[in-house]
């Protein structure tokens, strides 16, 4: 699933679980002349696993960047937006949904989901102009930040401590049967090799990936699975030096342009107390 289909998803989620909270709601903000609604800060909470103060400046910045795009007439043609809403419907089916009917039982039909769509292409085209293109990075900066990352090849362990053998070795043969009791483990930080003892080293990858091991220490009994490698040649250190610059310079440009959108439209949260922490008057 891309990244693209997921948030379209939410999108739609939230249309879906309005029918979880009834028709009764009420403006918690307005940005502009477009309204939030509390329910839609609610459903996005809960979709995303996040405060609600956080799913309300979320919208309040989606809001900001679709009145500005519309502001500056952001061209979207409707073979972009059949193109995607087509990409959409064939993920669907690719997963045994019917997608059209999906957003008509909750309540819209497809002309009313294609405007949603017209906007969310708007709003990316508006960052990749004001934002995304304008991140420049020089050779210097990239060979400091390469200079700055570690050299060896690392790796990254899970682990998980049991006070007997017995126990640590029932958990080693339920996650053979089922790797998703890895979310039970501990991630350690990355590990440059040469800090790992060579035995230990050579049990781990004569195990290999996602294979799990038992070692005693202390008295205590870890298993631990050799989750990923990290290639720190030239070639990859530039790569994470070149993208770890470009994700440090997007986010302060658009958190910088969302801050100059915010001067110059208006917004306004109802609740008070909330108001305050955005500093929203």
């Amino acid at each position: 699933m891309t990244k693209k289909y997921t948030v379209l998803l939410l999108i739609l989620m939230c249309f879906f679980l309005k029918a979880l909270y009834g028709i009764e709601d009420r403006s918690i903000a307005i940005v502009g002349r477009r309204i939030i609604w509390n329910n839609d800060v609610k459903e996005r909470a809960q979709i995303r696993g996040i405060s609600y103060e956080k799913a309300l400046l979320e919208l309040i910045e989606e809001k900001l960047l679709i009145i500005q795009a519309k502001k500056e007439n952001i061209p979207v043609s409707k073979e972009e937006i059949d193109a995607r809403f087509n990409f959409i419907v064939d993920e669907w089916e690719k997963n045994g949904f019917d997608f059209i009917r999906f957003i008509r039982n909750n309540g819209l039909t497809v002309d009313q989901y294609k405007e949603i769509l017209g906007e969310e292409i708007q709003k990316e085209k508006l960052i990749s102009q004001k934002i995304t293109a304008k991140i420049k990075l020089s050779p210097v900066e990239i060979s400091k930040r390469m200079a700055q990352l570690p050299q060896e090849k690392q790796i990254l362990l899970l682990r998980k401590v049991f006070d007997d053998s017995t126990s640590a070795e029932s958990f080693v043969q339920d996650f053979k049967k089922n790797k998703k009791l890895a979310q039970e483990m501990e991630p350690t930080e990355w590990i440059e090799i040469s800090r790992i003892d060579p035995n230990f080293l050579t049990e781990l990858y004569s195990a290999g990936r996602e294979n799990p091991i038992i070692r005693k220490q202390s008295g205590k009994f870890i298993v631990y699975v050799f989750a990923q490698e990290l290639d720190n040649s030239p070639a990859e250190r530039y790569k994470r030096a070149y993208q770890e610059l470009r994700q440090e310079k997007f986010v302060k440009a658009y958190a910088e342009y969302l801050d100059s959108l915010a001067k110059n439209i208006p917004i306004k949260i109802f609740d008070q107390d909330i108001a305050k922490k955005f500093s929203v008057q």
